[in-house]
């Protein structure tokens, strides 16, 4: 386990004044039960992405029958960020978009303001209740609401007493890349990380958070692409961000073409998902507009959902 950071002197709450959009009147989340830990599946909002981004060499002719594309090409998707709750420790896995975007990026990906924070406020819980944030990777879409744009100007940590847990290989990269499209995915980082410089743990490889919690190194989508697995009382919970981004993505050659090397994002998706069904772990979706988790079963040799928590308005019959 990694080692605790010292007790912080000044327990008092001192959040931000930050720029809102207007409310979401939200219920509460839905939840989970894996053994001691509560999960209940967070939401940062729908946004809207290219379709052939997202599903890479698979023709539209396929990936359109489940996720029709609107006439920018974009489809609907969700910003899934489970929050794992024992005790004392409340730990986020990412956090979404956030309320960092410019005028013109909220046009190109169809997002607000974001419902992180209305989520947890519908627990009845604050920013400032969070121990830990795992960042899966340091794309814009998973770390941009680990900030907040204040109405003063600026950003601020949108989880001020958070401990933040991000691949060191990540960080190398996203900082230091010279390569032109690994800065163009990038760009966003420092804007991100900078006001939250001081919470941040760089992990070398594989590491439990908390007893219970572990995140475990996947490569594939990044050099440094981490997955969150929780094991407790004999269940066990997988969110497997960008490995397995929708539903339609457990298929093996259904990859995004963000992915840096495909052929390792398959590999451990085939892993994990054969574990998910051999052991009954649950699994939950990045991005999926309908469902934000589910057990998997082998259907004479196709993966289909079995029972399954699906987002609030989704469609039926997925």
């Amino acid at each position: 386990m990694l080692a605790p950071r010292p007790a912080r002197g000044n327990n008092r709450r001192e959040e931000p004044a930050f720029i809102f959009g207007a409310k979401q009147q939200m219920e509460a989340p839905a939840k989970l039960q894996i053994g001691e830990f509560t999960i209940a599946f967070l939401s940062d909002g729908i946004w809207r992405n290219d379709g052939g981004c997202m599903f890479g060499v698979v023709p539209r002719e396929l990936w359109q029958r489940e996720h029709p594309a609107d006439d920018q090409n974009r489809i609907r998707l969700n910003l899934t960020c489970p929050l794992i709750i024992r005790g004392r420790d409340v730990i986020v896995v990412d956090t979404g978009i956030g309320n960092r975007l410019s005028a013109v990026e909220r046009r190109i990906f169809d997002h607000g303001e974001g419902w992180l924070i209305d989520g947890l406020q519908a627990l009845g819980m604050e920013p400032g209740d969070v121990t830990h944030v795992i960042l899966s990777h340091l794309h814009f879409d998973h770390c941009g609401g680990i900030v907040r744009r204040r109405a003063a100007g600026g950003f601020a940590p949108a989880f001020p007493h958070a401990r933040i847990f991000v691949q060191r290989d990540e960080l190398d990269l996203a900082r230091g890349t010279r390569n032109e499209r690994l800065r163009a995915a990038y760009r966003h980082v420092e804007e991100c990380l900078q006001p939250v410089s001081g919470s941040i743990e760089a992990m070398a490889g594989d590491a439990e958070i908390v007893p219970g919690v572990s995140a475990i190194v996947s490569g594939g989508h990044t050099e440094g692409h981490q997955v969150t697995i929780v094991h407790s009382g004999g269940a066990s919970f997988v969110h497997l961000a960008d490995i397995v981004p929708t539903r339609s993505h457990m298929r093996g050659p259904w990859n995004q073409a963000y992915d840096l090397d495909a052929i390792r994002t398959m590999d451990s998706k085939a892993g994990y998902l054969a574990r998910a069904v051999a052991e009954r772990w649950w699994i939950s979706f990045a991005h999926d507009e309908r469902v934000f988790a589910a057990q998997i079963e082998n259907d004479r040799g196709r993966l289909v959902l079995g029972a399954r928590i699906g987002v609030p308005g989704g469609l039926d019959g997925v």
